[in-house]
């Protein structure tokens, strides 16, 4: 059976983590493993994991990392602390669940289904038949946002920032070897390197995205209104960094 480790970094999340879906989603899906890191939080969000892995210890483990280092440092403690060579598939989600686990399901069936792929991206694309709740405000600066990285990464990519994300053991040796420039455009970085690893000659079929089925968005945002202002800076670093993008 092909195995699956989740990494849901966690910073201050001690009243919202939806507890309960995981445990439930566990329990019908014994191939699933979740490692929760608690990025340096200031409430009881390291009790509060702990008390989840104790109903669960097979299926759930806990990173605590003393200090804050951001999505991007969470992540990649979450993939170094699990051993990237024991799962077939490993990947990351928020935990606030605005991408329902159900879609664990539909990324490994990308993955399952085509043998090339080996990182698969939730896309956020609102159209009939699916329930994709985002305010307009964040809709619009989020395509201005993700056409400029689509412009810089020289890819058709639709949602680089959405928190769901799943790749093959063979692609997550390398890009999470070295420290990211960002702690909330890593997964720009993560693409940047991928086209660095296979060539972008050899992309075709590497890398998809799939639409989600469901995507509520949360009010309580863990990033600053200032942010915004960094983060073209940010965007400019990793086209500096990586000389393969010009």
């Amino acid at each position: 059976m092909t195995t699956v480790c989740i990494i849901v970094p966690c910073y201050n999340e001690a009243e919202r983590l939806p507890g309960e879906a995981f445990i439930t989603y566990l329990s019908n899906h014994p191939h699933v493993t979740f490692c929760f890191v608690n990025d340096g939080s200031r409430d009881q969000t390291l009790s509060v994991l702990q008390a989840l892995q104790q109903r669960n210890p097979t299926q759930i483990d806990v990173l605590d990392l003393p200090q804050n280092q951001g999505k991007a440092g969470a992540v990649r403690a979450g993939m170094n602390h699990c051993g990237m060579g024991t799962f077939d598939y490993t990947g990351y989600f928020d935990a606030d669940l605005a991408t329902p686990l159900a879609a664990i399901n539909d990324l490994q069936a990308v993955l399952d289904n085509h043998t090339d792929c080996v990182f698969v991206m939730g896309s956020r694309i609102k159209h009939l038949g699916v329930n994709i709740q985002r305010s307009a405000f964040r809709h619009y600066v989020g395509r201005v946002i993700a056409t400029t990285i689509s412009l810089i990464l020289k890819l058709p990519v639709y949602d680089t920032q959405c928190g769901a994300k799943l790749m093959r053991r063979e692609a997550t040796g390398s890009v999470f070897a070295e420290p990211f420039i960002s702690p909330w455009l890593f997964d720009v970085e993560l693409l940047a390197r991928l086209v660095g690893q296979y060539g972008r000659a050899n992309l075709k079929g590497r890398l998809l995205e799939e639409p989600l089925q469901e995507w509520i968005e949360q009010d309580d945002s863990r990033i600053s209104s200032t942010y915004v202002f960094r983060m073209w800076y940010e965007l400019y670093r990793i086209y500096r960094t990586y000389s393969h993008l010009r």
